[in-house]
């Protein structure tokens, strides 16, 4: 009983934030992976003769062998990049949803 006062008692915990990562996408999958992997995966896609897998550790840990010809695009993301991609995707919505007139049949 006293350790569940303790634990109510206890300041909330913030949510971890993820802080700037790379996606590596793949036809199968997206992995969250660091600047450095990102970087040295981008330069295995570079060479002319790349090899057939590459290995990746994303940012949670997993341990990740990937074929080189799968892999499709590489993105930084940063968090103010993320925050104004969600404020533009708000108010695009906003605007959207001021444009519907009351007899739009786009939601059936």
């Amino acid at each position: 009983m006293a350790k569940t006062k303790e634990k109510q008692q206890e300041a909330p915990r913030e949510d971890p934030r993820p802080g700037d990562y790379y996606t590596i996408e793949s036809r199968c999958e997206t992995y969250y992976v660091s600047a450095e992997t990102a970087v040295r995966v981008g330069t295995l896609l570079l060479r002319r003769w790349r090899p057939r897998w590459t290995r990746l550790v994303d940012i949670w840990g997993r341990r990740v062998w990937v074929r080189t010809d799968l892999i499709e695009a590489i993105h930084e993301s940063t968090e103010a990049q993320r925050d104004r991609d969600r404020a533009f995707r708000y108010a695009q919505h906003r605007e959207q949803k001021a444009d519907r007139r009351w007899d739009d049949d786009e939601n059936w």
